[in-house]
């Protein structure tokens, strides 16, 4: 990497996670005022953040839509990658660019169209349609994770098992499944983040559910209070343990598959 690949790598990197690190200390300052010089060092802010109940709520709120929006976005990335990666599957590219329409429409207007079509059919927002929206728009990050190890499995073991009596439902479950438990774990955990981070779709559909993302946009457009930036630095910290707890099961799932093969 040369100089100026590396200097718009410092940018880029200085550009994402400055105002993460300014947030972390700001919400350990002795002040309210979120302002330099710094007063000194307290702990204050998250004990009031441990008190609030309706931080506490909106936290188990979101944590509540978030499981069912990864398991949904495992299984329907899974049922996509079967069919792109299917032999004789005629419409691939058509497909695949419907599964990428989630990802390339803004979320503001994926919102909008969601609550129409919801609204159309008398379907009430709420947490349900809530996890739907959200499922759909972590859609295509599960399919692609998926797919990028389908289209590196050798088929030739599904017809083995199949030769040696295996049903296909048999097949999947003991060949294909288990070198495919990484990459659905990694569906599951992109699913359960981009839910827990998301604002757009949540402000058009969640009705009188109140995730942690509108609590704290209310909050701000309020007041900027120190103990939000507590709150925030505590998701980020939950959800880089998600990440990394991810992260860990992939990597050693894979050192398993390796010392296997």
């Amino acid at each position: 990497m040369g100089r100026i690949g590396l200097s718009v790598l410092i940018v880029a990197a200085g550009f994402l996670y400055l105002p993460l690190v300014v947030l972390t200390v700001f919400s350990f300052n002795d002040s309210a005022l979120m302002a330099f010089p710094l007063t000194g060092f307290t702990l204050d802010w998250y004990r009031e953040l441990g008190q609030n109940d309706n931080f506490l709520k909106g936290f188990v709120t979101s944590f509540l839509i978030a499981q069912p929006v990864g398991v949904l976005a495992m299984l329907l990335g899974l049922m996509a990658s079967l069919a792109l990666t299917a032999p004789g599957f005629r419409w691939r590219g058509l497909f695949a660019i419907l599964l990428l329409v989630p990802f390339l429409v803004p979320k503001s207007v994926l919102s909008i169209a969601q609550a129409m079509i919801m609204s159309r059919i008398g379907f009430e927002r709420g947490a349900t349609a809530l996890i739907l929206a959200q499922s759909l728009v972590a859609l295509p990050f599960a399919t692609a994770l998926i797919s990028a190890v389908m289209v590196r499995f050798d088929g030739r073991l599904i017809e083995a098992a199949r030769d040696l009596g295996a049903s296909p439902w048999q097949a999947f479950l003991r060949v294909l499944l288990p070198q495919l438990r990484p990459a659905l774990s990694g569906a599951y955990s992109v699913g359960v983040i981009l839910s827990l981070a998301d604002l757009t779709i949540a402000m058009f559909l969640a009705g009188r559910t109140q995730p942690l993302s509108l609590m704290v946009a209310s909050e701000f457009r309020r007041e900027l209070r120190p103990d939000l930036n507590a709150m925030q630095v505590v998701v980020l910290a939950l959800t880089a343990v998600l990440v990394s707890l991810s992260e860990v099961y992939r990597r050693r799932r894979l050192r398993k598959l390796a010392s296997e093969a």
